[in-house]
């Protein structure tokens, strides 16, 4: 008998699911994460649990082709990976399923591009711009647009469809990383190079996201992978400024990386967070889609 799975199965996900499942505080937050959309939609714009029929559907289909996924996506409207991404154990992708996310407003000299001229408030661009000048105009950095999503089934055929979960307005930094598909490196193995600076940023910076794109940035015909940070406008970054220096800068040390690379990476975010918290206290939130 054929297996057929919705989506392609990540290849050589083993250590990183070993790493999750060795840290404490990745599994409940994991856990959390599943019991709160399990069958429960509260406060979250999701479709309506499964009918009975398509319960039994999901069961079935998932049974037949060794599909967890499958059968996820029908109680708790998240495959595997939407979990551990929505859990903020991994990055979301850049642009996953063909949808452009996080939605990049700015040009590479911080300058509003004209199609989204309209989609920003005057204050918010002027106040990223004061700070995007303060710091030297980095091209890095970047006033954007990004959302969380899941996947659940449609009503009418049981295909999957991507569901926007949360959009907001915030400032993105990206940083080039070495390519992993010339590594030969699949994308769960990448996500297990960088698991702990993901978790790092979540423990500090709960509201922030993290997005990664596998041999997506090209510079000077030259292929990198691609980290971006997010900071989405909230309240709760207000006071963290002083947390970073007092508790992060001082306790962690480039052991507590994969590589020394991905600590010089974590040092740069840490460093432009000064700037970029006056900015991002400044956004307005956007409503839901």
């Amino acid at each position: 008998m054929e297996e057929k799975t919705l989506f392609p199965r990540e290849e050589k996900s083993e250590i990183l699911f070993k790493k999750i499942s060795e840290d404490k505080w990745a599994c409940e937050k994991l856990m959390e994460t599943f019991c709160s959309y399990l069958f429960s939609n509260d406060g979250v714009d999701l479709p309506d649990s499964p009918s009975s029929t398509e319960f039994a559907q999901a069961l079935f289909n998932s049974y037949r082709n060794r599909d967890l996924s499958a059968f996820l996506m029908a109680i708790c409207q998240n495959t595997v990976f939407d979990l551990l991404r929505n859990a903020f154990l991994i990055p979301y992708r850049f642009n996953a399923d063909g949808k452009q996310n996080p939605m990049i407003m700015t040009d590479e000299n911080g300058m509003l591009l004209s199609e989204y001229k309209r989609s920003i408030h005057e204050r918010e661009y002027r106040h990223f711009h004061e700070v995007y000048t303060d710091l030297g105009a980095p091209k890095n950095i970047f006033l954007a647009q990004a959302y969380r999503y899941s996947h659940s089934y449609t009503s009418d055929d049981m295909e999957p469809e991507q569901n926007i979960l949360e959009k907001n307005n915030g400032v993105l930094l990206i940083r080039e990383l070495p390519d992993t598909v010339k590594l030969k490196e699949t994308e769960a193995e990448a996500y297990s190079a960088i698991l702990d600076i993901v978790i790092k940023l979540q423990k500090e910076l709960p509201m922030s996201y993290v997005f990664y794109g596998q041999d997506s940035l090209v510079e000077d015909n030259t292929r990198y992978d691609e980290i971006g940070v997010f900071l989405p406008n909230s309240h709760f970054l207000k006071n963290l400024l002083d947390l970073l220096h007092k508790h992060i800068l001082k306790h962690i040390s480039p052991c507590s990386f994969d590589n020394y690379f991905l600590w010089q990476t974590f040092q740069l975010l840490l460093e432009q967070y000064d700037h970029l918290f006056l900015f991002v206290d400044t956004i307005q939130p956007l409503n839901h889609d």
